[in-house]
């Protein structure tokens, strides 16, 4: 590997060579916080036992156009970014730079401090030492550029960042990020997309700066995330530098063997053209609209706005092109005028300022096209503050929400405080304390006892609106006020008079046999409702139209529990839960007595697993209709389930069941019918013993439906008149029906009766591991009857597993009647109401 030290010119150019940022105004006195350059060698020497957390994990954000190499993040272009919180006194980094020739060059900032510049010109890259232990750090990491002229399409890469772990101090964790992006926008062009020569009249990466390019800077100003994908030297018919082919054939990809996954951009912006001069009308044209029509098949609903190059190559065509799409919602942008000779670093090239007006141009463009509206100065100042005022009463588990006028940002330090009227402080949420990304959810208790407390989001920051969320629901029939530090959003001066942000709670519901969810009802979340609910009181709790993004936890004290949605299309039960937030993972340091699961069915498995559920009811007699429960957490973000149910007598009818990974556990006795799951890992999993009927089971990628965990002969999971569906890019023979583990589950059973399935479906049907011997599957229940394609026709089984069985027409008529699979249980389905 070729190492470089970092340039005069370019340490000139930006004024880091070595960067010595002052820690955060010391309590006491601390070493300063070392920010180092590739010319300066690292002083850091790695401890013993560093906390390495994977680029995927949902805690972690990835911006821009990353692809993903089992655990490894691997971008090859300028302007994605990495973001995350975290504890402790250390950041770094490892990387894979085996065969790099030409190091990337990023930008680190920490807590907002002016950002460090660093070359990937090692595996292992350390960012910061000697941070404050006590608080919760921001940081982001973005990529400056990455060589346009070395390979960076085919593996083994010669440039680029491949990522592989992020590194903190011992025992150190990331906190949830509070941020989600209400905007979309991406950027697809040539060198000017990627940022060459934006710092100076040179090629090459010490003047390249895609942070500085006009797409980054938009993306800023509308508070997007953004996919910003520029190869140089690359056209519609041009191939880029690097390896790089046309526009066309590197559309969708990351680099070459990484496919690019969904991103869904409410905007596209187009900026090609510069580098097809040497192409005629006739070849350019219809190429163009090609391309546009490529991108209107993978983003059916965006805006595409096909820019002319700013030295106006192709002008004319491209506007031909975009007529003849004859689509509503692809545009032309005329760039006449946007820049002059001095926003240019050579003849193409803009330079920063140069950038900047073209970002100014385009962001005032994309306001007019869509209605967004991009940051101004003075938005922080006054923001609209919900809830507010005496007049109206507003429920006691009110989020609190602050609505400016454009896209913001949180602070690094600060606090919000509620207060009771006399003065009392009654609630904290304090940016930098760990303690405030805390809270119990339903009184949940663990096998010992105690209080469990979850890890959460106190905030959220979507675009223009700040939500923040109380560890627990205020006292009813109160009047509180709410003070905020300045710079708790950054560029707001803050809440300092009590009158200014004053509210009242509403009286409690004079009975909890009927409940109410949504505005203007009893309360203003799902579990508040629960938790209302006196012990062994039944209850119906009707949740209204609404999305509700919340951990909810019905805990064994409270049976009888009836939650009834408005329909599962109109009322959404959602949370990015998991296990690396809440599961195995996170019980590492928590002691035992907290964080032993109740209830455990598989008294060692099942120690830790049951906090990572979207929704969890380890109550009996529980029942859920027409509700969608979703787990937001990415795809491959970790274990993690939408619904758990962990009680006798569960009902779920009517349901949307959606996650990536265990989507839905059920175990106990627990009946579904007329529902809507999906997944790809496990998505359907548990004990037993389990009847589903009537319902859709889709797989989102390669898998399997079912892993059931029989530990005796009981019964298992049992499917009727299922359909077994695929998203469009699950491939043919991809996914089993279900898998067992012999040596721990070799009693287990799953059912499939009178299912439709499509040709995804394994053609063998099962798995079995450990050992993967039909000879050691006697007491195994892989059962199957009457099978057939998604038309109804009967389905060749005759390659099924060995040890699976085809059923009798008597074992099948037994199996079809739920009584007789729960011994006696007869499951009551509510009536759809209207």
């Amino acid at each position: 590997m070729r190492i470089r030290p970092l340039s005069p010119l370019l340490a000139t150019l930006l004024g880091i060579a070595t960067v010595t940022v002052l820690a955060a105004p010391a309590q006491s006195a601390r070493s300063p916080i070392m920010y180092e350059s590739a010319a300066t060698p690292a002083t850091y020497e790695s401890a013993a036992n560093p906390a390495t957390y994977g680029p995927f994990d949902p805690r972690i954000e990835l911006d821009g156009h990353w692809g993903r190499d089992d655990d490894v993040a691997i971008t090859v272009n300028s302007g994605s970014s990495v973001r995350f919180r975290f504890t402790g006194t250390h950041l770094g980094a490892l990387f894979d730079t085996a065969s790099i020739t030409v190091p990337a060059q990023l930008y680190v900032a920490i807590d907002r401090r002016p950002p460090a510049l660093f070359e990937v010109d090692a595996d292992h890259k350390t960012f910061a030492d000697n941070l404050d232990p006590t608080v919760a750090h921001t940081a982001e990491i973005l990529v400056k550029d990455v060589d346009e002229y070395e390979n960076r399409w085919n593996v083994p890469l010669q440039t680029g960042v491949v990522l592989k772990k992020l590194e903190l101090a011992p025992d150190a964790k990331l906190v949830p990020l509070p941020t989600t992006a209400d905007r979309r926008i991406e950027f697809y062009g040539d060198s000017i997309t990627q940022g060459v020569m934006a710092l100076c009249a040179e090629l090459g990466t010490d003047c390249a700066d895609g942070t500085k390019a006009y797409p980054h800077l938009v993306g800023e100003a509308f508070g997007a995330d953004t996919n910003q994908v520029g190869f140089g030297k690359q056209g519609i018919l041009q191939p880029g530098h690097g390896n790089v082919g046309t526009a066309a054939d590197s559309f969708g990809w990351n680099l070459a063997g990484f496919p690019a996954g969904p991103f869904d951009p409410g905007v596209v912006v187009v900026n090609f053209g510069t580098n097809d001069a040497a192409y005629s009308s006739a070849e350019f044209t219809p190429a163009y609209l090609a391309y546009l029509r490529r991108i209107r098949a993978a983003d059916p609903h965006a805006l595409i706005v096909a820019l002319r190059p700013f030295n106006g190559t192709h002008a004319s065509d491209i506007q031909a092109a975009v007529v003849a799409a004859k689509d509503g919602k692809i545009v032309y942008a005329d760039t006449t005028g946007w820049l002059v000779p001095e926003d240019f670093n050579g003849s193409t090239h803009p330079n920063v300022r140069g950038h900047q007006a073209a970002a100014a141009k385009l962001t005032n463009l994309l306001e007019q096209l869509t209605g967004w509206r991009a940051s101004r100065s003075g938005d922080t100042v006054s923001p609209r503050l919900t809830p507010t005022g005496l007049a109206d009463a507003t429920c006691s588990d009110t989020p609190l929400t602050l609505t400016f006028q454009g896209p913001v940002r949180l602070g690094v330090t600060g606090k919000l405080q509620i207060h009771e009227a006399n003065g009392d402080v009654v609630d904290t949420i304090d940016l930098a304390d760990l303690a405030s990304y805390q809270r119990s959810v339903g009184d949940a208790r663990s096998d010992f006892g105690l209080l469990h407390t979850w890890t959460y989001q106190p905030i959220l920051v979507d675009g223009r609106t700040v939500t923040v969320i109380p560890h627990q629901r205020l006292a009813a029939g109160r009047v509180y006020y709410v003070m905020v530090d300045p710079g708790f959003v950054v560029g707001h001066p803050g809440i300092s008079r009590p009158n200014d942000w004053r509210f009242r709670t509403r009286q409690d519901p004079t009975t909890d046999g009927r409940l109410s969810v949504g505005i203007h009802k009893d309360f203003c979340t799902v579990q508040a409702a629960i938790d209302f609910v006196a012990e062994g009181n039944r209850s119906t709790i009707d949740v209204g139209p609404g999305r509700y993004r919340e951990l909810v936890y019905v805990p064994q004290t409270k049976p009888g529990i009836t939650i009834a949605g408005a329909g599962a299309g109109r009322t959404v039960i959602g949370y990015p839960n998991n296990n690396l937030l809440n599961g195995d993972s996170a019980m590492a340091n928590v002691p035992i007595e907290q964080a032993y699961c109740p209830r455990r069915v598989i008294p060692q498995s099942d120690r830790f697993n049951c906090w990572r559920s979207a929704m969890a009811v380890v109550a009996d007699d529980f029942t859920m209709t027409d509700v969608t429960v979703q787990n937001l957490t990415p795809y491959r973000g970790s274990q993690a389930e939408a619904f758990f149910g962990n009680g006798n007598r569960i009902v779920l009818a009517r349901v949307r069941i959606l996650g990536y990974q265990d989507s839905l556990r059920l175990q106990g006795q627990a009946f579904m019918t007329n529902s809507y799951v999906e997944g790809d890992v496990d998505f359907v999993w548990g004990t037993g013993g389990v009847f589903v009927q009537d319902s859709e089971l889709k797989a989102l990628h390669e898998g399997y439906y079912n892993q059931v965990r029989n530990i005796d002969n009981g019964p298992g999971n049992i499917f009727v008149r299922v359909r077994l569906t695929r998203a469009p890019e699950v491939p043919d023979d991809s996914v089993f029906l279900a898998r067992a583990e012999l040596s721990r589950f070799p009693t287990s059973q799953a059912v499939f009766i009178d299912s439709a399935m499509d040709r995804h479906v394994k053609k063998t049907g099962w798995q079995i591991t450990s050992p993967n011997d039909c000879a050691a599957a006697g007491q195994l229940r892989f059962w199957e009857y009457r099978s057939t394609d998604l038309a109804g026709r009967p389905l060749d089984t005759t390659a099924r597993l060995a040890c699976s069985r085809q059923l009798s027409d008597e074992d099948a008529a037994q199996l079809r009647d739920p009584s007789l699979v729960f011994g006696g249980w007869h499951p009551v389905v509510p009536r759809l109401e209207r």
